[in-house]
């Protein structure tokens, strides 16, 4: 009797193919023909049709040619996982220990050429998947493991139209497993039941819904169906679904507002959350549910130990849950092409072979039939009958004319390939000898930029698997192990590191723990070697030709050569070379251009410092000009206040005694001083004599005669010059 689990998972399965991922199948299989051609690209009736009427069915892929051109751009851009700490009591160090973690991962599972199938399937089929997962086959503490799913076999939740797994219902991968690998993967008990069920040959061989899968054999039912039951080569269908449930389980709320579930979690993490600030308590939580089982036998029914299903998606065009990929729209154009060309074939075929009129017994040396299967051949001879009319001899049928624009048609098919695809001829590195290689890869640089979709989805797809693989570190990466990292230094030689996680000191701290502190994820791109290296390459000689003096060993690394390092190891080894004449005086002759180059550039400063110090002069010219105006007014003034004062100084003289005023003119006049006005150049004094000043005075200098003598007594006194003390 079927188990009621194992029966809602059949149901769902078939819910899944019902709602459209038969009609998926069908059109990823159509893509997958036509990508690798190979006669595959015309449906088998219409080559029987063409095969019974005798005509032709060509077949030019163009397709692979274009997409291999879109996933070498894949190939030649290598994936960078890296961390940054974020919160808690993450720090650079354990972020770069984290990355160097990720990358020995990545190097593990060859998730280069992972990534490079799964994005072939999406430019293929539409879809590309990773499965990611923990391992315990080859060590107990377990790793992180990393596949890749057939697009046919995954069907991802009907009614879903996001991208991201997390807003999906559920997820089903269909698998196809031996007993051996059920009893490896789900213990024999499980593999015993499976013996036992009935339920027909539709867990074993197609069940109405399939598409024929792509296998080193043909799908072949009926070899499949003679196979015994028992036999441990025949395989079983394995429904595994994965889908969300509400549980009441135990968690923490961070200090950030962050869930997290403990039931996985090392008891030390959580303690340090707690500590933090974190808050435990019981609540409902979505959880995964993974439920594995057959059509009547459930396999493996228990809570998902991870945060998000396995499945991790890749489309390279999405559309609100409408997948498409770079084959799809290239169907047309190559059908068109194909048909084109054929016809084309089939009309050179006919003017060739365009056939024959004939009088019957015209032919002397072969009968209707004969001229009817040798009428093509080159170099016939027909012998016709003595006295046979002109209008009665064999007369060549004239051939249809290949139409007007027929090969227009064909090179349009071309172009429309490379518009569908979005790869032209610029990509691809197609272009003549005159092109120089910086020009041929900017072109190709503007052409990747029609890929721009496929490719900004691929780094989405990224940047979720490098998510969940640091999920998966920080959960089950918790015991001490030791890792082996191969480096590279400065001068380009390998190095092993070996890096020890999870340790714990003598302090009670542990070395490089990894299950505590949030990490921000960054997916970065190294650039392909073609256009990186080489570049570099020929940017270290360029620069040496200028005069950088790179050493060699850091030019050589950038090089292609096979045995670079040892070269390096030599070059090291050597004693140091006599330095070439040549080189000497080259280098010599730079440095006095250099040197002449400075000089001419400090005249010019100086110059410069000259114009401004002229100018600077002139300001202060300036200046003292105006300085010296003033003090000339200055000058001015003061000795017409003295010669006032020296007049006023006379008058009162002679107001006292009016018999110097002639004195004073005899002796001005003696002296050459020209007068202004009306002589006498000093006038009569015609007033009453002034009465002498009667002041009071001791002959004593510190005991004056009164306070106001002492007062305005000095040598700058104002008084009349000449007057009795």
């Amino acid at each position: 009797m079927a188990d009621p689990k194992a029966t809602e998972n059949w149901d769902r399965y078939v819910y899944g193919l019902n709602k459209g991922h038969t009609c998926y199948m069908e059109q990823a299989r159509l893509c997958e023909d036509f990508y690798l051609g190979g006669g595959n690209q015309w449906a088998e009736l219409d080559r029987q049709i063409l095969a019974a009427a005798g005509r032709p069915a060509l077949e030019f892929n163009q397709i692979k040619n274009k997409i291999n051109a879109a996933v070498g751009y894949q190939i030649g851009n290598r994936m960078d996982i890296g961390f940054r700490p974020r919160s808690g009591p993450a720090d650079a160090e354990t972020a770069t220990t984290l990355s160097k973690l990720a990358m020995q991962i990545a190097d593990n599972n060859q998730l280069h050429f992972k990534e490079t199938q799964v994005f072939g399937d999406g430019c293929i089929q539409q879809r590309g998947f990773f499965d990611v997962r923990m391992n315990y086959s080859d060590t107990i503490l377990g790793e992180i493991k990393i596949d890749v799913l057939d697009p046919m076999d995954v069907i991802p939740d009907p009614d879903a139209n996001s991208y991201d797994p997390d807003d999906w219902a559920d997820v089903i991968v269909n698998r196809m497993l031996t007993q051996i690998e059920i009893e490896a993967l789900y213990g024999s008990a499980a593999q015993r039941s499976v013996e036992d069920e009935e339920s027909g040959d539709t867990i074993f061989t197609a069940d109405g819904y399939e598409v024929e899968r792509r296998t080193f054999g043909d799908d072949d039912p009926l070899f499949a169906e003679a196979l015994e039951k028992d036999d441990p080569g025949r395989r079983i269908r394995v429904i595994d679904r994965q889908f969300w449930q509400m549980d009441k389980a135990e968690v923490i709320i961070t200090a950030t507002g962050d869930i997290r579930i403990v039931e996985d979690m090392k008891p030390e993490a959580v303690a340090q959350m707690v500590a933090d600030g974190g808050i435990k308590q019981k609540r409902r939580v979505k959880r995964v549910r993974w439920v594995v089982a057959t059509k009547e036998t459930v396999l493996h029914d228990d809570w998902s130990p991870f945060n998000h299903f396995t499945v991790v998606p890749y489309f390279p065009t999405f559309r609100r849950g409408h997948t498409r990929g770079l084959v799809d729209d290239a169907i047309g154009p190559q059908q068109l092409l194909n048909k084109s060309m054929s016809q084309f074939l089939h009309i050179i075929n006919t003017t060739a072979n365009s056939g024959w009129i004939t009088v019957a017994g015209t032919l002397a040396n072969m009968n209707d039939g004969e001229l009817a299967d040798r009428g093509a051949e080159t170099g016939l001879h027909l012998v016709i009958k003595k006295d046979t009319a002109v209008e009665n001899r064999p007369q060549k049928i004239q051939p249809n004319q290949v139409p007007t624009g027929f090969d227009r048609i064909i090179d349009r098919a071309q172009g429309l390939l490379e518009a569908a695809t979005g790869v032209n001829e610029s990509m691809s590195g197609s272009q003549g000898n005159e092109v120089s290689g910086i020009a041929i890869q900017t072109r190709q640089f503007a052409a990747q930029q029609q890929l721009a979709v496929p490719l900004d989805n691929l780094a989405r797809t990224r940047s979720m698997l490098a998510t969940r693989m640091l999920e998966m570190i920080q959960m089950f990466y918790d015991q001490p192990r030791i890792i082996r990292i191969t480096d590279v230094d400065a001068t380009g030689r390998e190095q092993t590191q070996e890096i020890p996680l999870n340790f714990p000191q003598a302090d009670q701290r542990i070395l490089n723990d990894l299950t505590i502190g949030e990490y921000d994820v960054v997916v970065t791109e190294a650039p392909a070697q073609i256009t990186f290296e080489n570049s570099q390459f020929l940017q270290a000689i360029e620069l040496n030709e200028k005069g950088a003096n790179i050493p060699w060993p850091f030019i050589i690394r950038y090089s292609n050569l096979a045995n670079k390092q040892e070269i390096i190891d030599a070059m090291e080894k050597q004693p140091a070379a006599p330095v070439d004449p040549t080189l000497q005086a080259k280098a010599q002759l730079m440095a006095a251009q250099s040197a002449k180059v400075q000089a001419d550039t400090a005249k010019t400063q100086a110059d410069t410092t000259r114009s401004q110090t002229d100018a600077a002069k002139s300001a202060a010219s300036l200046d003292l000009l105006k300085a010296q105006t003033a003090d000339i007014q200055a000058d001015t003034v003061a000795k017409a206040v003295a010669s006032q004062f020296s007049a006023i100084q006379t008058a009162a003289v002679i107001a006292q005694t009016p018999a110097t005023s002639s004195l004073a003119d005899v002796i001005l006049s003696s002296a050459g001083y020209v007068d202004h006005d009306a002589a006498p150049i000093v006038p009569q004094y015609q007033g009453p004599a002034a009465a002498p000043l009667n002041i009071r005075h001791n002959t004593d200098p510190l005991n004056p005669a009164s306070p106001a003598v002492g007062l305005h007594s000095g040598i700058e006194t104002p008084r009349i010059e000449g007057a009795p003390a």
